[in-house]
Protein backbone atom coordinates (compact mmCIF):
# COMPACT_ATOMS: atom_id res chain seq x y z
CA UNK A 1 0.00 0.00 0.00
CA UNK A 2 1.36 3.52 -0.64
CA UNK A 3 2.09 6.07 1.75
CA UNK A 4 -0.70 7.81 0.43
CA UNK A 5 -3.28 5.55 0.90
CA UNK A 6 -2.30 5.38 4.19
CA UNK A 7 -4.38 7.07 7.02
CA UNK A 8 -2.39 6.68 9.79
CA UNK A 9 1.13 4.75 10.68
CA UNK A 10 1.58 2.69 13.85
CA UNK A 11 3.47 5.42 14.87
CA UNK A 12 1.09 7.99 14.32
CA UNK A 13 -1.68 5.03 16.44
CA UNK A 14 0.87 5.08 19.12
CA UNK A 15 1.48 9.05 19.18
CA UNK A 16 -2.27 9.36 19.70
CA UNK A 17 -2.88 6.90 21.94
CA UNK A 18 -0.14 8.38 24.04
CA UNK A 19 -1.98 12.02 23.76
CA UNK A 20 -5.11 9.98 24.83
CA UNK A 21 -3.38 8.73 27.89
CA UNK A 22 -1.91 12.02 28.50
CA UNK A 23 -4.84 13.80 27.74
CA UNK A 24 -7.40 11.16 30.46
CA UNK A 25 -4.02 11.80 33.46
CA UNK A 26 -5.74 14.70 34.78
CA UNK A 27 -9.73 13.60 34.52
CA UNK A 28 -11.96 11.01 35.53
CA UNK A 29 -13.42 10.42 32.46
CA UNK A 30 -12.36 8.95 29.33
CA UNK A 31 -12.00 9.31 25.77
CA UNK A 32 -12.72 7.33 22.32
CA UNK A 33 -11.17 8.17 19.11
CA UNK A 34 -12.86 6.06 16.01
CA UNK A 35 -11.69 6.84 12.33
CA UNK A 36 -13.64 5.53 9.33
CA UNK A 37 -12.21 5.48 6.15
CA UNK A 38 -15.15 3.72 4.47
CA UNK A 39 -18.07 5.93 2.90
CA UNK A 40 -20.86 5.92 5.48
CA UNK A 41 -23.46 6.66 2.68
CA UNK A 42 -23.30 5.47 -0.56
CA UNK A 43 -23.12 7.92 -3.12
CA UNK A 44 -24.56 5.94 -5.88
CA UNK A 45 -28.41 6.06 -5.44
CA UNK A 46 -28.38 10.28 -4.92
CA UNK A 47 -25.96 10.43 -8.24
CA UNK A 48 -28.71 8.37 -10.30
CA UNK A 49 -31.25 10.19 -8.98
CA UNK A 50 -29.57 14.04 -10.25
CA UNK A 51 -28.60 12.34 -13.24
CA UNK A 52 -32.06 11.12 -14.26
CA UNK A 53 -33.09 14.70 -12.78
CA UNK A 54 -31.01 16.19 -15.18
CA UNK A 55 -31.74 13.78 -18.13
CA UNK A 56 -35.21 14.81 -18.17
CA UNK A 57 -34.54 18.89 -17.94
CA UNK A 58 -31.68 18.94 -20.27
CA UNK A 59 -33.04 18.26 -23.75
CA UNK A 60 -35.93 20.45 -23.63
CA UNK A 61 -33.81 23.69 -24.49
CA UNK A 62 -32.43 21.85 -27.56
CA UNK A 63 -36.33 20.91 -28.70
CA UNK A 64 -37.44 24.07 -28.32
CA UNK A 65 -34.33 25.61 -30.85
CA UNK A 66 -34.41 22.43 -33.15
CA UNK A 67 -36.64 20.48 -34.75
CA UNK A 68 -36.56 17.04 -32.84
CA UNK A 69 -39.40 14.27 -32.91
CA UNK A 70 -40.44 11.90 -29.58
CA UNK A 71 -38.36 9.23 -30.44
CA UNK A 72 -35.33 11.41 -30.44
CA UNK A 73 -36.02 13.48 -27.46
CA UNK A 74 -36.53 10.22 -25.80
CA UNK A 75 -33.12 8.40 -26.97
CA UNK A 76 -31.59 11.75 -26.37
CA UNK A 77 -32.83 11.35 -22.23
CA UNK A 78 -31.77 7.87 -22.43
CA UNK A 79 -28.31 8.67 -23.44
CA UNK A 80 -27.68 11.92 -20.84
CA UNK A 81 -28.95 9.22 -18.48
CA UNK A 82 -26.45 6.83 -18.98
CA UNK A 83 -23.87 9.27 -19.53
CA UNK A 84 -24.59 11.01 -16.42
CA UNK A 85 -25.08 8.09 -14.55
CA UNK A 86 -21.80 6.84 -15.52
CA UNK A 87 -19.70 10.01 -14.57
CA UNK A 88 -21.33 10.48 -11.34
CA UNK A 89 -22.00 6.79 -9.98
CA UNK A 90 -18.59 5.88 -10.62
CA UNK A 91 -16.13 9.34 -10.04
CA UNK A 92 -15.29 10.92 -6.75
CA UNK A 93 -17.65 13.63 -8.62
CA UNK A 94 -20.47 11.82 -7.17
CA UNK A 95 -19.90 12.56 -3.42
CA UNK A 96 -20.74 15.40 -3.81
CA UNK A 97 -24.43 14.33 -5.05
CA UNK A 98 -25.40 13.56 -1.44
CA UNK A 99 -26.62 16.31 0.60
CA UNK A 100 -25.18 17.96 3.68
CA UNK A 101 -27.90 17.01 5.70
CA UNK A 102 -27.42 12.81 5.37
CA UNK A 103 -23.76 12.93 5.46
CA UNK A 104 -24.60 14.86 8.96
CA UNK A 105 -27.10 12.63 10.10
CA UNK A 106 -25.19 9.27 8.48
CA UNK A 107 -21.94 10.62 10.75
CA UNK A 108 -23.88 11.03 13.78
CA UNK A 109 -26.00 7.38 14.13
CA UNK A 110 -22.19 6.10 13.10
CA UNK A 111 -21.08 7.72 15.89
CA UNK A 112 -23.74 6.65 18.36
CA UNK A 113 -23.49 3.13 17.20
CA UNK A 114 -19.78 3.19 17.81
CA UNK A 115 -20.43 5.19 21.47
CA UNK A 116 -22.42 2.02 22.45
CA UNK A 117 -20.26 -0.52 20.70
CA UNK A 118 -17.21 0.69 22.73
CA UNK A 119 -19.08 0.63 25.88
CA UNK A 120 -17.98 4.10 26.87
CA UNK A 121 -21.70 4.67 28.21
CA UNK A 122 -20.90 2.13 30.86
CA UNK A 123 -18.26 4.33 32.41
CA UNK A 124 -18.88 4.85 36.49
CA UNK A 125 -19.68 8.24 36.61
CA UNK A 126 -21.03 8.47 32.81
CA UNK A 127 -18.20 11.03 31.63
CA UNK A 128 -16.93 9.31 28.64
CA UNK A 129 -16.93 11.08 25.20
CA UNK A 130 -16.30 9.76 21.29
CA UNK A 131 -14.79 11.40 18.71
CA UNK A 132 -15.75 10.38 15.59
CA UNK A 133 -13.91 11.10 12.46
CA UNK A 134 -15.80 10.32 9.41
CA UNK A 135 -12.93 10.69 6.30
CA UNK A 136 -15.28 10.58 3.01
CA UNK A 137 -17.92 13.05 4.42
CA UNK A 138 -15.46 15.15 6.36
CA UNK A 139 -17.09 15.19 9.14
CA UNK A 140 -16.15 14.85 12.64
CA UNK A 141 -18.71 14.44 15.72
CA UNK A 142 -18.61 14.13 19.72
CA UNK A 143 -20.59 11.82 21.90
CA UNK A 144 -20.84 12.80 25.35
CA UNK A 145 -22.43 10.89 28.07
CA UNK A 146 -25.02 12.03 29.87
CA UNK A 147 -23.45 13.39 32.83
CA UNK A 148 -20.31 15.17 31.21
CA UNK A 149 -22.24 16.63 28.41
CA UNK A 150 -24.61 18.31 30.50
CA UNK A 151 -21.69 20.06 32.53
CA UNK A 152 -20.16 21.03 28.69
CA UNK A 153 -22.73 21.70 26.48
CA UNK A 154 -22.95 21.97 22.71
CA UNK A 155 -20.98 24.72 21.66
CA UNK A 156 -17.42 23.02 23.54
CA UNK A 157 -17.59 20.00 21.18
CA UNK A 158 -18.72 21.86 18.37
CA UNK A 159 -15.27 23.92 18.78
CA UNK A 160 -13.21 20.33 19.65
CA UNK A 161 -15.13 19.08 16.10
CA UNK A 162 -13.77 22.27 14.32
CA UNK A 163 -10.48 21.98 15.07
CA UNK A 164 -9.99 17.97 14.17
CA UNK A 165 -11.85 19.15 10.67
CA UNK A 166 -9.15 21.38 10.32
CA UNK A 167 -6.66 18.91 10.51
CA UNK A 168 -7.75 16.38 8.68
CA UNK A 169 -9.10 18.57 5.59
CA UNK A 170 -5.44 20.25 5.89
CA UNK A 171 -4.26 16.35 5.35
CA UNK A 172 -2.77 16.71 9.20
CA UNK A 173 -5.01 14.41 10.85
CA UNK A 174 -2.84 13.38 13.47
CA UNK A 175 -2.23 16.76 14.61
CA UNK A 176 -5.47 17.60 14.47
CA UNK A 177 -6.73 14.39 16.36
CA UNK A 178 -4.05 15.55 19.05
CA UNK A 179 -5.50 19.12 19.07
CA UNK A 180 -8.84 17.70 19.46
CA UNK A 181 -7.84 14.93 22.61
CA UNK A 182 -5.95 17.39 24.47
CA UNK A 183 -8.76 19.80 24.07
CA UNK A 184 -11.51 17.08 25.29
CA UNK A 185 -8.65 16.28 28.20
CA UNK A 186 -8.87 20.00 29.19
CA UNK A 187 -12.59 19.98 29.60
CA UNK A 188 -12.90 16.88 30.98
CA UNK A 189 -10.77 18.03 33.64
CA UNK A 190 -12.46 21.33 34.41
CA UNK A 191 -15.65 19.37 34.77
CA UNK A 192 -14.70 16.14 35.85
CA UNK A 193 -11.53 15.99 37.65
CA UNK A 194 -9.92 13.28 38.33
CA UNK A 195 -10.43 11.09 41.71
CA UNK A 196 -8.64 9.06 44.01
CA UNK A 197 -8.81 5.78 43.50
CA UNK A 198 -9.74 6.49 39.81
CA UNK A 199 -8.48 3.78 37.32
CA UNK A 200 -8.35 3.40 33.30
CA UNK A 201 -11.77 1.74 32.27
CA UNK A 202 -11.11 1.69 28.66
CA UNK A 203 -8.35 0.73 26.47
CA UNK A 204 -6.52 3.75 25.14
CA UNK A 205 -6.75 2.76 21.62
CA UNK A 206 -7.36 3.91 18.27
CA UNK A 207 -10.19 2.43 16.26
CA UNK A 208 -9.40 2.64 12.64
CA UNK A 209 -12.26 1.40 10.18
Amino acid sequence: MARDDIVLTDAERARLAEAVRRAEAGTAGEIGVVISTRPLVPHANHALLWAAVIALALPWPVALLTPIDVPQLLALQAAAFVLLGALLAFAPLGAHCVPQAVKHAAARNAALDHFLGLSIHRTSGRTGILIFVALPEHRVEVVADEAIHAKVGSGAWAELCARVLVGAREDRLTEGLEAGIAEAGRLLARHAPRREGDVDELPNRIVLL
